[in-house]
């Protein structure tokens, strides 16, 4: 019995010992851990501090509701629902145009006329029953355009009137001039050698007969 006293004795002084040792060591590494996360907080505040951050932008009006009845643009430019109206007006068309040819704005052309022209064109390039669209009474105009075309041909492409081929690959109508009685409308044609300008005379109602066409321009690619 006298030996087991100091033996539990010892012991007891060598687990208390442990414990508060264990207790120390915890708390060491939680204020280790605590004044390194603050250390971190107070790197971000320092930088945060350190950034030169820009101006907003018209920063009241990212926060106004916009309302299309009255809106001011500047200080002096209302912006009223009369303004807006304009703003939905359709566009007017812009047309190509040649400076040596003229707009090919056809938009107040008839598509009856449009297409009995471009029938004539056919014809012509194919040297077929042309002359059915001319007039009766001025039947031999069309007799004078085949004996320019066959005469401007070698003048300017220096080569003969093809036959038994189209003479045109393509055409084009420019803007018409509108008489009282009569229909002007300027025709390029295209050719393997080069372009000839013409210009169409035809009767501006019933079925368009034509009157008169003239050559205007040659010119040789």
């Amino acid at each position: 019995m006298k030996n087991t006293f100091p033996i539990k004795t010892v012991l007891f002084t060598i687990l208390i010992f442990l414990f508060a040792f264990i207790s120390c060591k915890n708390n060491s590494e939680s204020k280790l851990v605590y004044t390194e996360n603050n250390t971190i907080k107070q790197n971000v505040k320092e930088k945060e501090t350190e950034v030169t951050w820009t101006n907003e932008i018209e920063g009241e009006r990212l926060t106004q509701r916009i309302n299309r009845g009255a809106i001011e643009i500047g200080s002096e430019v209302p912006y009223n629902k009369e303004i807006y109206k304009l703003f939905k007006v359709s566009p007017v068309p812009v047309y190509p145009s040649y400076s040596d040819f003229g707009s090919l704005d056809t938009s107040n052309l008839k598509i009856s006329t449009k297409e009995k022209l471009n029938s004539f064109c056919t014809a012509l390039s194919s040297v077929n029953n042309a002359d059915a669209f001319f007039n009766k009474k001025y039947i031999f105009n069309y007799v004078f355009l085949m004996d320019d075309l066959g005469r401007g041909w070698e003048k300017h492409f220096n080569t003969k009137l093809p036959e038994g081929k189209k003479l045109f690959s393509k055409w084009l109508f420019g803007e018409p001039f509108y008489g009282a009685d009569i229909i002007q409308i300027p025709v390029r044609f295209y050719a393997d050698y080069g372009i000839i300008d013409m210009t169409v005379f035809l009767s501006a109602s019933g079925n368009n007969e034509i009157y008169q066409i003239i050559i205007n321009r040659w010119e040789k690619v």
